[in-house]
């Protein structure tokens, strides 16, 4: 599905994944969440962020959409919605997910991404203990 080499043809790929499969849209804002919309089936991205930054946010949140369509969500994810633990499970489903896009789209992930990931994982831990 990838034909060029730039984290700008590796965001289109993804938005076309999106677009094509789970008909959800990207909205690149300034003011963007770095969330998905499940009801507006919406991703923002807050476009201040480098693109290599906006590619991994998206990913990601392309990992909240893989996870959410799939039958077996409320079984993986029983309590998502009233337990911080819960929120914690999907958010770290998503960024597996979001690794096997990126497989899937033949997205190339180094050690930034390793990072990324790592960083935005100890964030939520971090909200989770409060």
């Amino acid at each position: 599905m990838i034909f060029a080499e730039t984290t700008e043809d590796y965001i289109s790929a993804v938005e076309s994944y999106l677009g094509d499969v789970h008909d959800v849209v990207v909205d690149y804002d300034p003011m963007g969440l770095d969330e998905f919309w499940i009801d507006e089936r919406v991703i923002t991205i807050n476009d201040m962020r480098s693109s290599q930054e906006q590619l991994f946010v998206l990913l990601h949140e392309a990992g909240h959409v893989i996870l959410r369509h799939r039958k077996d969500f409320h079984r993986i994810c029983p309590d998502v919605g009233s337990s911080k633990v819960e929120v914690l499970k999907e958010e770290v489903l998503a960024w597996e997910e979001a690794r096997r896009l990126a497989s899937e789209l033949q997205i190339p992930l180094d050690k930034q991404w390793d990072q990324h990931v790592r960083s935005a994982i100890r964030r939520y831990i971090t909200w989770v203990k409060a």
